[in-house]
């Protein structure tokens, strides 16, 4: 079990779309906790815009020690709206080599209609917001 951390701009979401920022993929609940408190008091963005916080708990697709593991991959495809915002968003478990990913696609490719796809390499610990953001 991996634990995603996911905030969100509840200002900028609406209906069927959800303006989601993915901070990062930790080995534990408590890892992702910590990271989130940090980032609703110091973390420009997060701090000074209405944002919320969602820790998802993913499983990998594979039965394996989460100890050992440095990185996962995770298969996501999309629609987007009238906006261009990415709605009706699946994804896959996480997967532990690109090889297998790949081969995950296919077969989720198959399974359901989206427009856009991709497979993304999660390094676990790695912030990917550490400067935060500003609205112009």
């Amino acid at each position: 079990m991996l634990y995603l951390l996911i905030f969100t701009d509840t200002e900028l979401s609406y209906d069927e779309y959800s303006e989601d920022f993915h901070i990062g993929t930790f080995k534990t609940e408590a890892e992702a906790i910590k990271t989130a408190q940090h980032y609703i008091q110091n973390i420009q963005g997060f701090c000074d815009f209405p944002c919320t916080y969602r820790i998802v708990k993913k499983m990998i697709l594979e039965n394996l020690n989460c100890e050992k593991l440095d990185k996962v991959w995770l298969v996501q495809a999309w629609n987007t709206n009238d906006n261009f915002d990415e709605i009706d968003i699946i994804e896959s478990l996480f997967i532990l080599t690109s090889e297998r990913a790949h081969e995950e696609l296919l077969i989720m490719k198959e399974k359901y209609k989206r427009e856009e796809w991709t497979v993304d390499e999660h390094i676990i610990g790695k912030l990917n917001w550490k400067e935060g953001f500003i609205r112009l």
